[in-house]
């Protein structure tokens, strides 16, 4: 539960749980906390390492996936996953996610990935490695074994690129969310609106830089709720500019542009996993 559900050690101290344990089996003796975090995780982690080793031991070639980033608290780091077929079936198995504190240099990100394919005895058998657009690491995995490119990382930049042309109308649309994110006087009377016309409330969706789905979700959120939108605007005699008809129609041919590239990237993540 712990390693699964991301569950924090000092769960097994929270009376609640406490209480539901010894309801399913009052004979069962909870572990410490200590024990948990010094012993039995530690242990876990030893075995699935040794069974992980022992799989990707019995592979003859293997491709690897590796990606760096940077947390809230703004520690960075770099993660290596291995890719396999395990009995006509391709699986995925995480090798290593660990803290990355130097710079990130094509040597450096060479080094820490090579670290990782040593220990786990892989070095010689990666046919190839597939990573992101950015150049370090392009030029990091190039110095050692064949590279490929990320398909939905691809797809995200060319999206990105062609979203461009229609920025103004995007703006306008984040900022029509923005505003019935933070007035509460706004939604209520979006809701009653949509209830009125007969359309399922809508659920704004935040745009990502880093995913261009996420404006193609925005944008195909605020049409599906159009009429209601640009009532409740007209009512309320809102602080924003609302879509002229030119606009609404460049949303719509928009949604109707990126439906195919958010199925082909549904298809590429269902083919993976």
């Amino acid at each position: 539960m712990i390693a699964r559900d991301f569950q924090p050690f000092s769960v097994v101290e929270d009376k609640g749980f406490r209480s539901y344990t010894h309801a399913l089996n009052p004979m069962h003796v909870l572990p410490s906390r200590k024990t948990l975090s010094q012993t039995t995780i530690p242990r876990l982690y030893d075995r699935q390492c040794a069974s992980l080793q022992e799989r990707v031991k019995k592979a003859t070639a293997v491709c690897l996936t590796t990606d760096c980033w940077t947390s809230r608290a703004t520690t960075s780091f770099m993660s290596a996953t291995c890719h396999l077929i395990e009995n006509y079936k391709m699986v995925s198995n995480l090798l290593d996610c660990f803290e990355f504190s130097g710079r990130h240099t094509s040597e450096n990100l060479a080094e820490g990935l090579l670290r990782v394919v040593k220990e786990c005895q892989v070095e010689n058998k990666m046919v190839c490695c597939a990573t992101d657009n950015a150049a370090n690491i392009i030029k990091a995995i190039n110095l050692k074994w064949n590279h490929h490119l990320c398909l939905a990382h691809t797809i995200n930049l060319v999206v990105r690129d062609a979203l461009k042309v229609m920025k103004p109308t995007v703006n306008k649309v984040k900022a029509m969310r923005e505003f019935f994110h933070k007035s509460i006087r706004a939604t209520e009377k979006l809701k009653s609106s949509q209830s009125q016309m007969g359309m399922p409330e809508l659920r704004s969706k935040q745009e990502c830089v880093t995913r261009w789905n996420s404006t193609f979700h925005m944008l195909k959120k605020v049409l599906e709720s159009k009429d209601a939108v640009n009532s409740t605007l007209a009512i309320i005699n809102a602080p924003v500019d609302a879509l002229s008809q030119e606009e609404w129609e460049e949303v719509r041919e928009t949604c109707t542009v990126l439906e195919p590239f958010e199925q082909s990237l549904w298809r590429s993540v269902q083919t993976a996993t």
